[in-house]
């Protein structure tokens, strides 16, 4: 836990043994409900919940980014995105969609709304129905999706999805990598990424939690796209916890959870500035206090599901 997780989250202390703990417990509490034949009210209220937390998931990242529509709206569009109905990619003015989204780029929210949820699908599918390991391929291909139609500041979107980014970027004062560098780290990012699978399942003590923390850290410090960074960066953490652990987090439904989020994601940035150009062997941990975060997070939505099913 020292190694692996921060005992504060921004300013407030976090006590990741007893969290940790926590989860177990829950963990060990829906492995016996989900052993047990379910109701079909049951399965029902499964099936709504894990679609429900999907389109919050993508309602909570496009709120860190600004992006995308109101809750009712995201929610409506993503659950029917998730149970593979189609979506007209054009609604007319007298509907009710318009309505609500005249005035700002209509068009444009539903649309990051609509791409979103197909790009959490894309993911998800890939790494948890198909079983395969994150590669470039995936991450590029879950890019395009999520960017289709939706030009960037000042970039149409044919000329940056799925297209590792030939612009130098920043946050702030925090520089991402030079653009020469992005296709070496991406692939650098996946090697490892595999290494560390191994290794931890060989000694049979995976912690996805800090897989999918540590990954998540290293990619949206990669920044490799134009744009679209944060809200993939997301969608890895997600398709990683859910593929080792069946875990879902939902960030960035609440201000204050965007706030602190970008708080830690800042906090992040401010360590690979520091310690970036250091030996691995000398550098710290530098996604500890994501991975607090995302635990917080996780304990949420394993007691909304316990509590649901039980």
């Amino acid at each position: 836990m020292d190694e692996a997780y921060e005992y504060k989250i921004g300013t407030q202390d976090f006590d990741p043994d007893t969290i940790f703990l926590e989860i177990v417990t829950l963990g060990n509490q829906l492995s016996v409900i989900l052993q047990k034949q379910l109701t079909p009210l049951q399965e029902s209220e499964f099936e709504n919940h894990i679609l429900h937390c999907l389109a919050t998931i993508v309602y909570g990242s496009n709120m860190i980014e600004r992006a995308g529509s109101g809750s009712r709206i995201t929610l409506k569009l993503c659950m029917a995105i998730f149970r593979g109905e189609e979506i007209p990619e054009d609604i007319g003015e007298t509907e009710e969609e318009f309505l609500e989204l005249k005035k700002v780029s209509f068009l444009r929210s539903r649309r990051e709304i609509i791409q979103h949820a197909k790009a959490a699908s894309h993911m998800i599918s890939q790494l948890c129905v198909h079983d395969k390991d994150l590669n470039e391929e995936i991450i590029l291909e879950t890019h395009k999706i999520l960017t289709h139609k939706i030009d960037a500041e000042s970039t149409p979107w044919e000329e940056y999805g799925g297209i590792y980014r030939m612009d130098e970027v920043s946050a702030g004062l925090h520089p991402f990598p030079h653009y020469s560098l992005v296709p070496y780290k991406m692939k650098a990012m996946v090697r490892e990424l595999q290494s560390d699978l191994k290794e931890v399942i060989a000694k049979g003590t995976v912690d996805p939690i800090a897989i999918a923390s540590k990954y998540t850290h290293i990619f949206v410090n990669i920044h490799p796209f134009i744009d679209g960074n944060g809200r993939m960066c997301r969608l890895i953490l997600n398709s990683i916890l859910l593929k080792l652990g069946s875990f879902l987090v939902c960030i960035g439904e609440k201000e204050e959870d965007c706030s602190l989020y970008m708080e830690v994601a800042s906090n992040g940035g401010s360590l690979e500035d520091t310690y970036g150009d250091l030996d691995e062997e000398e550098r710290p941990v530098m996604h500890r206090e994501l991975g607090s975060f995302v635990m917080s997070h996780v304990k949420v939505t394993m007691r909304k599901l316990v509590s649901m099913l039980s």
